[in-house]
């Protein structure tokens, strides 16, 4: 049977329970075969419910073998531009499950990552950020994400702002301890939610101790 019609689309369903079982024949089956053919599929153009079935199938790919996703980094990137919210958030989470091994490609293509972001959902939001992330971590890139990370913080919703702060700070290096409080020191003045208010000043207690 081919692989697609394995996918949630094809046997009628609106959970990503079949999309799972088919990441996990792959990864079982160190299917690279597999992945090929989810690809050609989705470049057929078939509808859009069957693409984003296709393309959460190659997230959760990633998510369990990165490496079995690793060359189609480019492939994902392609995808950032679809009109289908399902196939672009799709194509952020399995990006975010190999940028670690794909840093340069994923740096060269932040313009494309950010502008996703920027009109996507919660979802491309979070996982973008997350790949912003692993490329902060790299001494390389470190000085050009930590601007951007800032950037994303300064246009964070509320609601968002808190754990946005936290993966940061999880990783900071020291000597962006006062600007990211400068920062967040701004944002403060924006929340009006009680709940986030303190969430955000725990965050800043943290950051006052490590000066």
């Amino acid at each position: 049977m081919p692989i697609q019609d394995q996918l949630a689309f094809a046997l009628d369903r609106n959970d990503q329970e079949p999309n799972k079982m088919v990441a996990k024949q792959i990864v079982d089956a160190g299917g690279t075969k597999e992945v090929n053919q989810l690809i050609s599929f989705i470049k057929s153009k078939p509808k859009q419910r069957a693409q984003s079935d296709a393309i959460l199938a190659l997230a959760y790919v990633g998510e369990l073998a990165p490496a079995l996703l690793v060359d189609e980094a480019g492939f994902l990137i392609s995808q950032l531009s679809s009109s289908a919210n399902r196939v672009i958030f799709g194509s952020m989470i399995g990006l975010a499950h190999i940028a670690h091994l794909q840093k340069e490609k994923l740096f060269d293509s932040l313009p494309q990552i950010i502008e996703a972001m920027d009109a996507g959902t919660v979802v491309t939001r979070d996982f973008g950020y997350r790949i912003m992330i692993t490329l902060y971590q790299d001494d390389r890139f470190q000085e050009d994400m930590f601007l951007l990370l800032l950037e994303q913080l300064m246009k964070a919703p509320s609601n968002q702002l808190g754990q946005y702060a936290e993966r940061l700070i999880e990783v900071l290096n020291n000597s962006h301890l006062s600007s990211l409080i400068k920062v967040l020191e701004e944002r403060r003045n924006d929340i009006s939610n009680e709940y986030h208010v303190k969430r955000l000043n725990k965050n800043l207690k943290k950051l006052y101790k490590q000066l």
